[in-house]
């Protein structure tokens, strides 16, 4: 089939009609929805129902997460993260063989977490001048 640039004209111009038919059909959403619905393609829609539910029944219990394969336990800290933060309750997570465990964090871990941030931090500012893999000779 031979195309004549007539053709693909045409076939642009026919895109554009339908691309502009749907943009003038779409309504105004709000914000906040627009926000969250930008973060659903990475997550899948179960897990993040799931996480959602077990990060608001958490009280004195400790929940475990198994990996799904492929999935690594960062990644899938990163995520309890996002929903904890999403639901405003402080969580923290623990890796243990096989997957994460993950419970609402107490005033105990909180202020270990700022402690270790703070040490941290410190040991950053001492070396100011120094960069790091690199030794001086004497």
């Amino acid at each position: 089939m031979l195309t004549t640039p007539r053709s693909i004209i045409s076939a642009i111009q026919a895109d554009k009609d339908v691309l502009y038919r749907r943009t003038s059909r779409e309504k105004d959403i709000p914000l906040e929805e627009a926000r969250k619905m930008g973060r659903g393609p990475r997550m899948d829609p179960i897990l993040y129902n799931a996480l959602r539910s077990k990060i608001s029944s958490l009280s004195n219990n400790a929940a475990r997460m198994n990996l799904p394969p492929g999935v690594s336990p960062v990644t899938m800290k990163n995520r309890i993260l996002r929903v904890a933060s999403e639901l405003r309750v402080p969580v923290t997570v623990r890796r243990v063989p096989g997957g994460l465990l993950f419970w609402q964090s107490t005033d105990e871990d909180i202020k270990q977490a700022r402690e270790v941030a703070a040490r941290l931090q410190a040991a950053q500012q001492r070396r100011p001048g120094a960069r790091p893999g690199r030794r001086r000779r004497a």
